[in-house]
């Protein structure tokens, strides 16, 4: 079950970084859309080398927000307040929770040789 609402939240991931990657004419952003597709597809055909892909991805993810969280902060943060900085960190930290929790779930599932094939 959650498999699957993992294997859903990136097919919706994958149309909206396509739709966008076509209506702002950013061809290079198709690249992601693609791979989070061909994830999406693994986890719902349940496909070994798909938590490979899901691993990869959520990788990426989680340290490209490090990465711009670092950049932000050197360059000057854009908000005096320690309630505005810790409220514009929550969307990132959420993206990071749901990388984590879906690595544990995806190598949860396919730890087994059960789910092998």
């Amino acid at each position: 079950m959650t498999i699957k609402l993992l294997a859903s939240f990136l097919l919706v991931v994958s149309a909206y970084v396509g739709w966008w990657a076509v209506s702002a004419a950013s061809f290079l952003w198709l690249l992601p859309a693609v791979v989070t597709l061909i994830a999406g597809v693994g986890l719902f055909l349940r496909k070994r080398w798909s938590q490979y892909l899901w691993h990869a991805l959520a990788l990426v993810v989680s340290l490209s927000w490090v990465a711009s969280v670092v950049w932000v902060a050197l360059s000057g943060w854009p908000y005096e307040s320690a309630l505005a900085t810790v409220i514009s960190l929550i969307p990132g930290l959420l993206l990071v929770a749901v990388c984590a929790g879906g690595s544990f779930v995806v190598a949860k599932h396919f730890r087994g040789s059960k789910n092998a094939f």
